[in-house]
C-alpha cells in the first residue's frame, strides 16, 4: 500500500511533469535569429570569409543563428527569383553582396533591413541620407571614395605611357555610381593628356558588344568601373585585353590574379568580414540606420608581370615599389 508521503511525492511529479516537458521544449525550440545572405556563386571564397567571421563573433549557422543562403549564378536570372524569395521571408535582415542584389531586394520588400557588402553610391541610390548616419534600415560599405577612378587612370598611364584613348567599361548599376566615376575620369583625362570614352553595359551581351566596339573605335587602353557585372565576367575582360594587346586596369585584385595587367582595389574579402560585424551589431540590438557606412580604408596595387611581358610593358621601379603584390607567373 502506498504511503501518504509516497503518494504526495508521486502526485507532485505527475503534476509538474507537463510543465517540465513544456519548459524543456521551449528551450530546445527557442527561436534563433534568421538572416538572409544573397551573393554570387562565382566568388564562393567571399561567402566563406563572411561565414567564418560571423563564427568568430559567436554566430554559428544552425546553432546560434540561421542563415538562408542563396548564391546566384553569373549572367543568370537567379538573382531576381532569389531576391524575391528572401525578401518575403521572416528575417531580421538580409546581407546583399552587391548593389544589383540589394536593389532587387528593396524592390520586393522596401521594409527589409539590409547590410550591403559592396555599393557604389549608398547615398545616391537612396539607401542612406549620409554616410556618417545613414538613418533608415540600410548600412554597409560604400566603394566610391573620392579619387578612386582618378588614381586608376593615373596608374594605367604610368604603366603604359603610350596609351592615349581609354575605354571606360561601366557595368555600374543604380543611380550615381556611373556618373561619379565618369565625371572623375573626364577631369583626370584632361590633366593626363588622354581621351576617355564610356561604354555603359547592363548585361553580358551588352558587355561583349562593348568590347568589340572599343576595338573598332581605336581605344588603346581600358579601365573598368565598380560593378558586379564586370566582376562576374572578369575572365572575358582579361582575355579580351590580352588578346587585343590593350593595357587595362581593373576594379579588383582578382582580375590581375587571373592574368590581367594591373588592379588598384580595396581588400574585397575584408569587406565581407566587415559585413559580419555589421550583422553582429544589429543582432545585438543596434539599428542599421545608426551604424556609419564605411569606405575602404586602403587600396592596394596589384601588378602582373607576365601580362606586362605579353603587352610589351616594363613596370617602372616606382610602380613596383608601390605595389602590394607583384604576380610573376
Amino acid at each position: 500500500m502506498t504511503t501518504r508521503r509516497t503518494f504526495l511525492k508521486e502526485f507532485s511529479l505527475l503534476t509538474l511533469m507537463p510543465l517540465l516537458v513544456r519548459g524543456n521544449d521551449l528551450f530546445t525550440n527557442q527561436r534563433v535569429p534568421s538572416i538572409g545572405y544573397l551573393g554570387g556563386a562565382g566568388v564562393l571564397e567571399l561567402e566563406k570569409a563572411f561565414i567564418e567571421e560571423l563564427q568568430k563573433l559567436g554566430f554559428t549557422d544552425q546553432k546560434t543563428i540561421h542563415i538562408e543562403k542563396r548564391l546566384a549564378r553569373p549572367n543568370s536570372p537567379d538573382a531576381t527569383s532569389m531576391a524575391t524569395e528572401l525578401a518575403q521571408m521572416d528575417l531580421v535582415l538580409i546581407v546583399a553582396a552587391s548593389l544589383p542584389l540589394a536593389l532587387e531586394i528593396r524592390k520586393n520588400n522596401p521594409n527589409m533591413p539590409m547590410v550591403l557588402v559592396t555599393c557604389p553610391g549608398m547615398v545616391s541610390n537612396g539607401l542612406a541620407k549620409r554616410l556618417e548616419h545613414p538613418g533608415g534600415i540600410y548600412t554597409g560599405m560604400d566603394e566610391l571614395p573620392e579619387g578612386v577612378t582618378a588614381r586608376r587612370l593615373q596608374l594605367l598611364k604610368a604603366a603604359a605611357p603610350n596609351v592615349t584613348r581609354i575605354a571606360l567599361i561601366s557595368g555600374t548599376p543604380g543611380v550615381g555610381g556611373h556618373e561619379i566615376q565618369l565625371s572623375e575620369a573626364e577631369k583626370t583625362a584632361t590633366t593626363l593628356g588622354v581621351k576617355v570614352r564610356p561604354y555603359q553595359v547592363t548585361t553580358l551581351p551588352e558587355l561583349e558588344k562593348a568590347l568589340e566596339a572599343l576595338g573598332s573605335d581605336g581605344m588603346n587602353g581600358m579601365l573598368n568601373f565598380q560593378g558586379a557585372l564586370t566582376l562576374a565576367n572578369r575572365k572575358l575582360m582579361v582575355d579580351f585585353a590580352l588578346r587585343n594587346r590593350i593595357p587595362a586596369i581593373y576594379q579588383q585584385a582578382v582580375f590581375a590574379e587571373i592574368g590581367g595587367l594591373m588592379a588598384w582595389a580595396p581588400d574585397l574579402t575584408q569587406q565581407f568580414r566587415e559585413a559580419a560585424h555589421y550583422v553582429s551589431k544589429i543582432l545585438k540590438g543596434a539599428k542599421p540606420g545608426d551604424l556609419p557606412i564605411k569606405q575602404p580604408e586602403k587600396y592596394y596595387l596589384t601588378l602582373n608581370k607576365s601580362a606586362a611581358d605579353k603587352l610589351g610593358i616594363n613596370f617602372s621601379k616606382e610602380l613596383l615599389a608601390e605595389a602590394s603584390k607583384v604576380i610573376e607567373r
